[in-house]
């Protein structure tokens, strides 16, 4: 890997969007075969790349401290999520109506009815005992470990520090512009159809990121805040979230 230094820091992530990108054209209920696939790809990926990402040494993950800061932020950063939720318009909602805005303006007539946002998917739907139990905990491991480890390892181990310098390795773990700062986290709330809790949320792990100066920190604060996230849906019901 190095000639492509960037590889195992951008792959993982460009499956997990080429993984979502699929299932948008794929009917509802193919997400009860999906998810797992998607989980396993990517995590198989990270464990192939796991040599690369000098980050995340054994090492890097002592501390007493350091765990609990990074717990205590990542339920912080879940509570404003959830808390903060029915206040403002989600990323697809502001999208439809801005398509449907540039469609008046091009003279196309507005659709007979509003668009209604799609209903999220309900796992216990499935009528398979076991295969609901499967994909429920396929969908944690997934969110709780997969997705934290993938995320920062792409936001926080590279696109922070490669937009500070391309030889992102010799770019110290912690290194601080503002223009890194402000451009990954528009970009990682952007990425979320909760975008205004994906920006704060940013914010959270990019301030951690540069007090604990470590990925690994940003990896248990992430976890933390998707099992939260998870422990919330399954007692709530409330399936919007995931």
């Amino acid at each position: 890997m190095k000639d492509k230094p960037w590889l195992p820091y951008v792959l993982p992530f460009g499956l997990y969007m080429g993984f979502l990108l699929l299932q948008s054209r794929l009917p509802d209920d193919s997400l009860t075969w999906m998810y797992p696939i998607r989980a396993l790809t990517i995590a198989g990926s990270l464990w192939y790349f796991r040599r690369s990402y000098a980050e995340l040494l054994p090492t890097h993950w002592r501390g007493v401290g350091m765990w609990t800061f990074a717990i205590a932020i990542g339920i912080f950063a879940i509570v404003i999520w959830i808390g903060i939720d029915p206040y403002y318009p989600k990323l697809n909602y502001l999208m439809t109506q801005f398509s449907r805005w540039l469609g008046s303006l091009m003279g196309q007539p507005p659709p007979a009815s509003p668009i209604a946002a799609p209903a999220p998917f309900d796992p216990t739907t499935i009528s398979s005992l076991a295969g609901r139990y499967a994909f429920i905990a396929f969908r944690i491991f997934g969110a709780a470990v997969v997705v934290a480890f993938m995320e920062e390892i792409f936001w926080r181990g590279f696109i922070i520090r490669w937009l500070i310098k391309e030889d992102f390795q010799s770019v110290p773990v912690g290194a601080f512009t503002w223009s890194s700062f402000l451009i990954t986290v528009a970009f990682f709330g952007l990425e979320h159809d909760q975008w205004l809790a994906g920006l704060i949320c940013g914010a959270l792990y990019n301030w951690l990121y540069y007090r604990t100066k470590s990925i690994p920190a940003c990896v248990i604060a992430h976890a933390t805040s998707n099992a939260a996230l998870a422990a919330y849906v399954l007692y709530t019901g409330d399936w919007k979230f995931w």
